[in-house]
């Protein structure tokens, strides 16, 4: 274990895992001010927007973002950037059309009928924010990341502040800090970047997606199950209870799950890139010594934080976020095991891409996503719970999936090396 913490692979988690963790905490140390300027319904309508986003994101590049890493030569890791911008450009366009088309039907379940026109555009920027992400995380610029994210959010909490003092009380001021947020940190990791963009024939590009055909036939469609499945708690509470108790949610998750979420992207990153680069070197042995490392840090880091939120929240809630907010409180401590449960398994599972198991991975994922459906339903008709007893099942429920993936995980890792 000492090798391994004096290991340059050890200090890029740290270095990024520590920078990612200051960007977070800047709309958590600020979301005192932002919940006391904002009512529950305007965090509704961030909350549904980004939930419904992450649903189409999934399709926005097809996937192939994650194959800039896995590519054995530069210059066809630069083609499938441009290829997947390219990809991110006609899927926005498609994107506009389903929003006029099933708008409707999109506010009723997201409850998000202020900034439902918004969604074409966080999509697009995102989606070109996650490409070049992919990018700086192939050349081992790692920091340029986590950096990222800083600008992104101080940006985010900075306009949505500045909106509600320049018009007044709202509802859309939140999802539009976000997404100005994302675009001017796009704007300045593409200047950063310096990548050339050159033009490629469309017979190159062709040969591109058949080499790497899986991603979008496989890798998309099960995380957008995947991304349902995460998402599919903002999805039920929308349609089956009250635009005020999504609010209460919403702040759950803005203050807990989307940081955690994002710090287990920022470690599952570059674990992804150095088991990447170990099994392409045929280095079994290696990688599966990563996998267990980086496992054993992860979870020496989540009991405590586990510990702490379970025990701390519903008194830590009122005091930090106003007497208003009593019932998100409740709602973070009822999470607390889905909090320990993604911050063990999520940055680790990307491993069964490294491997190759994108069949596999695809088949778990949408066994998962039948079985939650399922399982959430039945508790909404079948026992017919209120909101908190369905927050506390779907927890039971949700921790328990994360512990048969782990199980899968772990048993295609113990194969590398014999």
């Amino acid at each position: 274990m000492a090798g391994f913490i004096k290991s340059g692979y050890f200090r890029d988690i740290v270095n990024q895992a520590g920078l990612v963790i200051i960007a977070q905490l800047i709309p958590v140390i600020l979301s005192p001010i932002l919940s006391r300027i904002y009512d529950e319904k305007a965090i509704a309508e961030i909350t549904g927007l980004m939930a419904f986003s992450s649903l189409l994101i999934v399709f926005s590049t097809l996937k192939l973002e994650n194959a800039i890493v896995v590519e054995k030569e530069d210059r066809k890791a630069r083609q499938l950037v441009v290829l997947s911008a390219m990809v991110a450009l006609f899927f926005t366009i498609f994107t506009m059309l389903l929003v006029l088309v099933l708008k409707p039907y999109i506010i009723n379940s997201f409850e998000i009928q202020n900034v439902v026109y918004y969604v074409p555009l966080y999509i697009l920027f995102f989606a070109l924010l996650n490409i070049l992400n992919f990018w700086f995380v192939r050349i081992k610029k790692f920091k340029v990341k986590a950096y990222s994210k800083i600008i992104e959010n101080v940006s985010y909490v900075g306009f949505a502040i500045a909106l509600y003092y320049m018009v007044g009380n709202n509802e859309y001021g939140l999802a539009a800090g976000k997404i100005i947020g994302v675009g001017i940190a796009l704007s300045i990791l593409l200047i950063i970047s310096k990548i050339k963009f050159k033009r490629y024939s469309w017979a190159s590009h062709k040969k591109l997606l058949k080499d790497y055909r899986e991603y979008p036939l496989h890798y998309a469609p099960s995380s957008f199950v995947n991304v349902i499945g995460l998402q599919i708690l903002v999805i039920f509470i929308g349609t089956f209870f009250t635009k005020e108790e999504l609010g209460y949610f919403g702040l759950a998750n803005m203050v807990i799950l989307l940081p955690i979420a994002f710090i287990t992207q920022s470690v599952g990153s570059i674990f992804f890139q150095k088991t990447s680069e170990h099994i392409n070197e045929g280095n079994g042995k290696q990688a599966k010594k990563v996998f267990y490392q980086t496992l054993g840090m992860l979870t020496i880091i989540a009991i405590p934080a586990f510990l702490f939120l379970y025990f701390g929240s519903t008194y830590l809630f009122p005091v930090i976020f106003g007497s208003n907010w009593v019932v998100t409180g409740i709602i973070a401590k009822l999470l607390a095991v889905v909090f320990l449960s993604q911050i063990i398994v999520g940055p680790i599972s990307i491993v069964l891409i490294s491997l190759g198991k994108i069949k596999l991975n695809a088949i778990w994922q949408y066994g998962r996503f039948i079985v939650m459906t399922l399982y959430m339903l039945s508790l909404v008709y079948i026992f017919k719970m209120d909101f908190l007893e369905f927050i506390e099942w779907y927890a039971y429920g949700a921790a328990t999936i994360y512990l048969f993936y782990f199980l899968i995980i772990n048993g295609e890792i113990r194969k590398l090396g014999k």
